[in-house]
């Protein structure tokens, strides 16, 4: 049997072996959901301690129970073993490095690998470092052109084996015809407030702290604003603390509210006015700049990573400094008082959304790698 896309329709098991959950975590289980809703069959192995693990579940994908203690888990590679041979699975997709080591042997076996890279920092340049890239997969997936250029460069990638498949965003789900009533309701903000979010989980590299710097700042001057900082902590949760004793300092916990995790983005994002990504590093596309796209809100976001990739600043988007709560503060500031400037941006997001973004359009491209790595 044929996928309408031409390539026939595959088995794959997707590997992840980290244990805290992020924009990775979540985009390989909308890849797997995908694939499963389009005629595909894919599973996900991944460690039974993980978050994954734990929120695979709740989203409907199947999971694979497998141990992923470290790069040679024998436990687990046997567990992996069985399955592919079981399921007749095609293609393996990793996206860790302890699975994908943990896989090298399945494709020194003949299997075909693909490895995802899906962050912006730079592998140490050298053989061993660069071993699993060159020599234990079929194929890289790199989820931005800054990370694809960074493994020709410095690890001497051969550059016909990497592709780019970028972030995606699924237009039926988020999308301008949701209603944000419910979510400002619920936190007690006004139907006429300027709603401010930052969507992210709670770690150093994300920019909290200045997204924080920027609202306090704004409030000065626009009272009648509201911020919101939707996610959690992982780890230790110190970011989270940090945030939070300081709102409470300020006493400000009625006009910046943290949220902790939501599982209902698509209704957070249509009760927002403007989306701010405030990462400082480590950001390949940036989930959130499709999904707000999608969702036809203005977006500010800093100038790291792969997110120029995808916003023009003044075109589709504002961009600013990483690292700078003042810049966020005027970026903000100056699309609460311009609402023309605001709605010009929102609409041509959502049309670089509907051009370029689309899930259906990202798993096009990855399903075509697939079929490269394949041989069908």
């Amino acid at each position: 049997m044929r996928h309408p896309y031409g390539l026939r329709l595959l088995n794959i098991l997707h590997t992840e072996c980290g244990l805290n959950w992020g924009g990775q975590e979540y985009r390989t289980l909308i890849e797997v959901q995908w694939l499963n809703a389009n005629g595909h069959r894919a599973w996900v192995a991944c460690d039974p301690r993980s978050e994954i693990f734990r929120r695979g579940h709740k989203l409907g994908v199947e999971i694979l129970r497998v141990s992923m203690r470290n790069n040679a888990d024998l436990v687990g590679l046997r567990a992996m073993w069985r399955f592919i041979r079981q399921k007749k699975i095609q293609v393996i997709h990793t996206h860790g490095p302890k699975d994908s080591w943990m896989c090298f042997p399945l494709h020194c076996a003949g299997h075909p690998v693909v490895r995802s890279r899906h962050v912006t920092v730079a592998i140490k340049p050298g053989f061993c470092h660069s071993f699993i890239y060159n020599h234990g997969c079929r194929r890289v997936i790199a989820t931005a052109d800054i990370i694809r250029d960074t493994l020709i460069r410095v690890n001497r990638l051969d550059p016909a084996r990497v592709d780019v498949v970028g972030e995606g965003v699924d237009l039926r789900e988020y999308t301008p015809l949701l209603d944000g009533k419910a979510f400002r309701e619920e936190f007690g903000i006004a139907a006429d407030a300027p709603l401010i979010g930052n969507i992210a989980m709670m770690r150093g590299d994300k920019g909290h702290h200045f997204f924080l710097d920027g609202a306090l700042e704004v409030l000065k001057t626009h009272p009648h604003a509201r911020f919101v900082m939707v996610g959690e902590g992982i780890g230790g949760k110190r970011v989270e603390r940090e945030l939070r004793e300081r709102i409470e300092k300020a006493g400000e916990q009625k006009r910046i509210i943290m949220t902790g995790y939501r599982w209902d983005i698509p209704k957070v994002m249509a009760a927002l006015d403007m989306v701010v990504v405030a990462s400082i590093e480590v950001e390949a596309q940036s989930r959130i700049v499709p999904q707000s796209f999608g969702s036809g809100k203005a977006v500010i976001a800093t100038r790291v990573g792969g997110i120029p990739e995808l916003l023009t600043d003044g075109q589709n988007g504002m961009l600013v400094p990483p690292g700078e709560g003042s810049a966020i503060a005027g970026a903000v500031r100056r699309l609460i008082d311009d609402p023309s400037l605001r709605a010009k941006l929102a609409a041509a997001g959502h049309v670089t959304a509907k051009e370029r973004l689309s899930l259906d359009r990202m798993m096009e491209s990855t399903l075509a790698v697939y079929g490269r790595a394949a041989g069908c």
